[in-house]
């Protein structure tokens, strides 16, 4: 479990984190009690919405943080923003879960197969694992989602699952194949190349973009790398997720009336 050294400040110092207080607490609440994700204001821009994220990440996490994620890391979502870049997000460590995991349904919860990185000495990529990511994309309309709302609510950050790491990182790991199954069928297959072309230029991105904002970055920490094939909405049932040489993941979706019981790392 990582905590930022001091406060969670963006590089653009302290001038926006006054702005960021009254919508960062409403939307550290729906973060904190899994409720509808409050709109932010129109007219702000993207490091404000990374000011406001900044507080989200301290008010509802405490900082004690995982480790990062990269998301909008494919053409296809990107358009749909109208960006051309990635966008960076903060894994809370109590959202970390092992293989295995069985977890309770919460509205807007969705199962991203991505390529998660173990990160070493100078901000280098140490080991590779494979990981399921499961963000709840709660908005009240979808439609009216905008780049900023997306951002300054943490990329929807909620959970992920992360297995055993393999070292060293494979270099060729865009050519690595994944798929996903429910209940003994499979839903999709893809590549490793969905995440940014690469899912290690996908992490040198989110690594440059994690300085920039003025996040910490520390050995131990991960660094999961955006959405292989297509985002799937979660249902309740079993899934097994297949990354060839790097093994399997699997976990369970029970009904939103059952009680959340998941093994932590």
């Amino acid at each position: 479990m990582r905590r930022f050294a001091g406060a969670v400040a963006l590089s653009v110092g302290i001038a926006l984190s006054a702005y960021a207080d009254e919508p960062g607490a409403a939307i550290a609440s729906a973060v904190k009690l899994a409720h509808v994700y409050p709109d932010v204001p129109s007219d702000i821009d993207e490091l404000q919405a990374y000011a406001i994220q900044a507080t989200v990440v301290k008010d509802a996490y405490r900082n004690e943080i995982a480790g990062y994620k990269a998301g909008l890391t494919s053409a296809k979502t990107q358009q749909r923003f109208h960006v051309n870049q990635p966008v960076l997000g903060v894994l809370p460590a109590s959202g970390q879960l092992s293989t295995g995991a069985t977890l309770a349904m919460v509205p807007g919860l969705k199962i991203e197969v991505e390529i998660g990185f173990l990160v070493g000495d100078g901000d280098r990529p140490v080991a590779i694992f494979p990981a399921i990511e499961l963000p709840r994309l709660d908005y009240a309309d979808m439609k009216q989602v905008t780049l900023s709302d997306i951002v300054a609510t943490n990329v929807s950050a909620y959970q992920f699952i992360s297995g055993p790491t393999t070292t060293p990182p494979d270099p060729n790991v865009r050519s690595l194949e994944v798929s996903l199954d429910k209940d003994g069928k499979e839903l999709f297959s893809a590549f490793g190349s969905d995440a940014l072309g690469d899912p290690l230029q996908s992490y040198a991105w989110t690594v440059n973009k994690i300085r920039s904002l003025g996040y910490e970055l520390k050995p131990g920490m991960v660094v999961i790398t955006g959405a292989l094939g297509r985002v799937t909405d979660a249902e309740p049932g079993t899934y097994l997720a297949h990354y060839g040489p790097l093994g399997e993941l699997k976990f369970r979706i029970k009904g939103s009336d059952d009680a959340l019981q998941a093994p932590r790392q």
